[in-house]
């Protein structure tokens, strides 16, 4: 009689080790979101998109001679209730379209309700006056689309600027 509970507690203890080792190795940018991390599905994607998200790491004020620096930070929702939503990729984009950053080394799953944010500090002015974020994204059932944001928030002494850019649906290839 003791042979179905010790495989179960095996069982149990493989489980949580393979979530462990998961969110041991998320970039140290995820990390604070380790909770917000599931195990990667097994079963293949039947669902897959691509969200273009605009993102400004400065914007001209005034005149259009001055330049304010910004903070950027990209937040991925994760909408459904139920099912997974696995991030492939997240890649930042300088206004010139050239590739500045790859945020994901592999494939995260996020929770049902999950979510995560990447943040470009307001001092890392790269992306420029258009930078934007490509976030690639799949699922092994069918979801909601996740909600991908960029937010920016900035400005000199106490005077604020914030805002939002919603990402928007494209082309996946």
């Amino acid at each position: 009689m003791r042979g179905p509970p010790i495989f179960l507690m095996l069982l149990m203890l493989t489980a949580t080790s393979e979530v462990r080792a998961q969110t041991a190795a998320l970039p140290p940018a995820l990390a604070r979101f380790a909770d917000s991390v599931a195990e990667l599905p097994r079963d293949p994607s039947v669902l897959r998109g691509r969200v273009y998200v605009p993102a400004y790491s400065s914007i001209l004020v005034g005149t259009g001679n001055t330049r304010l620096d910004l903070s950027v930070t990209l937040s991925v929702h994760n909408t459904s209730e139920k099912g997974t939503l696995v991030i492939e990729r997240i890649d930042y984009f300088n206004v010139a379209g050239q590739l500045i950053d790859k945020f994901l080394p592999r494939a995260i799953a996020l929770k049902p309700y999950g979510a995560i944010q990447i943040v470009v500090p307001q001092e890392d002015i790269r992306g420029g006056l258009g930078a934007n974020f490509i976030v690639d994204w799949s699922s092994p059932e069918t979801i909601d689309k996740p909600i991908v944001e960029a937010i920016m928030i900035g400005g000199p002494g106490t005077q604020g600027h914030s805002f939002i850019s919603v990402g928007r649906k494209v082309s996946r290839p």
